[in-house]
């Protein structure tokens, strides 16, 4: 390989050296930096998404803890279980049920053919703050976000 480099013209052994040095070049890059540099960013976004989930626990957790307060308050209403349902559901500003009646001295049944889930939980999650306790609850997925649901709710 020296002697065939020897008997190169001046011009030739440049060129050859240029392209040598572009090949190791290329190589360190292709073999060294660009893995290193795509881990490291890949490493960046992973570590971001991780701080978001983080984050995103750490509200629910705030948040868990003040419903978590409210929740030992309490709320008292003289009201009939059906009667009490039907304004904490408008209160809510959700469309109205199907069926809200009364069943037994102490309780009540819903019917929604179309909901949103997650007002659903939050008027559930109010009426028990009244003392009222779902004995059942059958919920089907209609579309993304809604749900039909049936519930019985009794006062404990």
């Amino acid at each position: 390989m020296k002697d065939w480099y020897l008997r190169q013209s001046p011009r030739d052994r440049v060129i050859v050296l240029c392209v040598a040095a572009l090949s190791v070049a290329g190589l360190l890059y292709a073999l060294a930096w660009y893995p290193l540099t795509t881990r490291q960013a890949q490493a960046r976004q992973a570590l971001v998404a991780k701080q978001e989930t983080l984050e995103f626990v750490r509200r629910g957790a705030a948040q868990l803890k003040g419903a978590s307060g409210s929740v030992m308050q309490g709320k008292t209403s003289d009201k009939a279980p059906y009667l009490l349902i039907d304004e904490v559901i408008r209160q809510a500003q959700m469309d109205p049920p199907e069926r809200v009646e009364p069943s037994g001295a102490n309780g009540a049944r819903v019917q929604f053919a179309e909901v949103e889930f997650d007002k659903l939980v939050g008027v559930i999650a109010e009426l028990e703050l009244y003392g009222l306790q779902v004995s059942t609850l059958t919920i089907s997925r209609k579309n993304q976000g809604t749900v039909s649901a049936r519930f019985n709710m009794e006062r404990s």
